[in-house]
């Protein structure tokens, strides 16, 4: 599990975009960090499962 670091002003969906390149999983977050406020605080942790970043993503095969 990663611990991100929240600034003032930052948002969770943001957060899970710039970290995975996707929103396929924000649901799933979302509620591993239902405690949080919509709009977060300086040094908010949000907690993020261990898949590594962009592997979320499905591309499509070039041929």
């Amino acid at each position: 599990m990663v611990k991100y670091i929240a600034h003032t002003g930052e948002r969770l969906d943001t957060i899970v975009y710039k970290y995975y390149g996707t929103l396929e999983q924000f649901e799933q977050i979302l509620m591993l960090n239902a405690r949080l406020k919509p709009l977060l605080e300086d040094e908010d942790i949000v907690y993020l499962p261990d898949t590594p970043k962009n592997e979320t993503k499905k591309e499509a095969p070039l041929w």
